[in-house]
């Protein structure tokens, strides 16, 4: 499922997928994760549109704000961070959960994102891996909600926008070999 929206109702059906459906009410229904069995999706993308104000991005000048729901109810901000060394820098999805982390939370309901662009920006391959890790700790998806400048939003969850990954139960090893190549794998 992968949908644009403006306001929209979203419940996990039985199979634990998420519905969405376009409705008057800003408010999510829950039903299999209480105590957040209602939440508001406002507040979410409001909390993730303050701390992108917050963002250290002196390279790019991209900003990027995140807030993540825990299956308590509660919400941690996160925002990018950039570094001279490229590799040190860090998503906002990942600062977000990274603070719950801090907080004792480790299972999560649902991810909002947003950015400097006009449009929605979903999560990058990256903080997809990571979100998914957490995820099947808990064995249920964790729903997306990008909202770009514009006001469009895309709401959909990590399963549908990362169906790759590296499973639980790869080994480390497997990993590293994965990033291994060399020509004689090119022929």
């Amino acid at each position: 499922m992968l949908a644009w929206l403006t306001t929209a109702h979203l419940t996990p059906s039985l199979d634990g997928d998420i519905q969405a459906e376009m409705c008057s009410t800003d408010t999510i229904t829950m039903e299999k994760h209480p105590p957040a069995e209602r939440w508001d999706v406002e507040e979410l993308i409001k909390r993730a549109l303050k701390v992108k104000a917050n963002a250290a991005a002196p390279l790019s000048g991209f900003r990027v704000g995140s807030a993540v729901l825990t299956k308590t109810g509660n919400i941690y901000e996160g925002c990018n961070t950039e570094s001279l060394i490229p590799v040190l820098g860090v998503c906002a999805e990942r600062n977000a959960i990274n603070h719950a982390l801090i907080h004792g939370e480790n299972s999560f309901l649902a991810v909002a994102v947003v950015s400097d662009l006009h449009t929605p920006l979903l999560p990058c391959g990256a903080c997809l891996q990571y979100i998914q890790e957490f995820s099947r700790n808990d064995d249920r998806d964790v729903l997306v909600i990008a909202q770009g400048r514009s006001g469009d939003r895309i709401i959909t969850s990590v399963n549908e926008l990362f169906k790759g990954g590296f499973s639980p139960e790869t080994s480390v090893r497997e990993i590293q070999e994965s990033f291994r190549w060399s020509i004689e794998d090119e022929a």
